[in-house]
């Protein structure tokens, strides 16, 4: 646990000094006390640790815990971890096997037959290429209410007071099953999805940057001007309560993977301001949902338009670079699509 603990307080400080593999820091590391320190790892397991529904911690002895499978033959244990969560402690083996071949490069040539161009949003949480669209859940939406009551509660009580603890448990147990509900509705999403196609085109979206606060505004005189974070709070949470990101980065290239499938992201400009069927611009506002082209007639969900150019795009069949402008509005971008 040591040696878990030395390689963690290097990072912490590795990430503050030197940033992330993107050059992000962190911030200045801090002590924790025991209360926040949830999680450590054993470097060096063994199969011997585990007899029935027993494990053997060092330093602590044999511990009962529910297996829900059987570690499988053949396999070695390199790292046993043990975090605490709402309802409870996990143990969590981490198993190698160098006789089992790594996933194979999934090489896939995709066609406008078996693949699917799919718009990730809020109105509707993924818009297809084929027509289908899929609204949020709003599973946290849903649960706000009750979560504003017991927040509530908790702050009429004492810090450190017994009903303050047992109030704690009960909001994190129900930001657990929050959390919970939505990634199960992710993976039943993503199922949904690699049954119709082969290859998902999806945008490369930057969901921390439609989620950043907006800048602050500032008179001549030094106080500060409505900025539009109020409402810019909302959408926040209602980026946070979809998951998009976790959708998009995790759960569907994790599924795809294991099917044997693949998910391609291509650049999302202008992806919402041209026509899907002709190609010409047709610039529209945010509050603008539905796509009417003035030239071809084409009418349909603005998402669905967008799910159909997506998929054009990753399929290089028409470049947009080339679309044939409509006209120059002042203030508006170039009416080019840089995608």
């Amino acid at each position: 646990m040591l040696q878990d603990l030395v390689k963690r307080v290097k990072q912490a400080f590795d990430r503050f000094i030197k940033g992330d593999k993107n050059g992000k820091r962190s911030g200045k590391p801090r002590f924790k006390g025991k209360h926040r320190y949830r999680t450590f790892t054993y470097p060096q397991g063994s199969l011997d640790w585990v007899k029935g529904n027993r494990v053997r911690l060092p330093k602590i002895g044999w511990v009962r815990f529910v297996r829900h499978r059987p570690l499988p033959e053949g396999f070695s244990v390199k790292t046993v971890s043990i975090s605490q969560k709402a309802d409870g402690w996990y143990v969590t083996f981490s198993l190698e096997n160098k006789s089992v071949p790594a996933q194979p490069t999934v090489d896939i040539e995709p066609t406008e037959a078996n693949s699917i161009g799919v718009d990730a949003g809020l109105e509707y949480f993924m818009a297809c290429s084929n027509g289908q669209t899929k609204v949020p859940p709003k599973f946290y939406r849903q649960a706000e209410e009750k979560l504003g009551r017991l927040q509530a509660k908790r702050d009429a009580r004492s810090k450190g007071s017994k009903p303050r603890r047992k109030l704690n448990a009960r909001i994190a147990k129900l930001h657990q099953r929050i959390a919970r509900q939505r990634k199960q509705w992710h993976f039943e999403t993503a199922n949904e999805l690699l049954e119709k196609a082969d290859v998902i085109f999806v945008e490369d979206l930057k969901v921390s940057n439609l989620s950043r606060r907006n800048p602050a505004k500032q008179a001549e005189d030094g106080t500060f001007l409505p900025n539009g974070q109020s409402a810019k709070s909302g959408l926040n949470k209602s980026f946070a309560d979809a998951g998009i990101a976790q959708f998009l980065n995790e759960i569907l290239p994790f599924k795809a993977a294991k099917a044997g499938k693949k998910v391609v992201k291509v650049n999302p400009a202008g992806t919402s301001q041209h026509c899907a069927i002709c190609l010409n611009r047709v610039p529209k506002g945010l509050s603008e949902r539905w796509h009417d082209c003035p030239d071809c007639g084409a009418s349909m969900p603005r998402d669905v338009n967008s799910g159909l150019l997506i998929q054009k795009v990753g399929l290089d069949v028409a470049s947009l670079k080339n679309a044939k402008p409509r006209s120059k509005r002042s203030g508006r971008r170039s009416p080019r699509c840089t995608a």
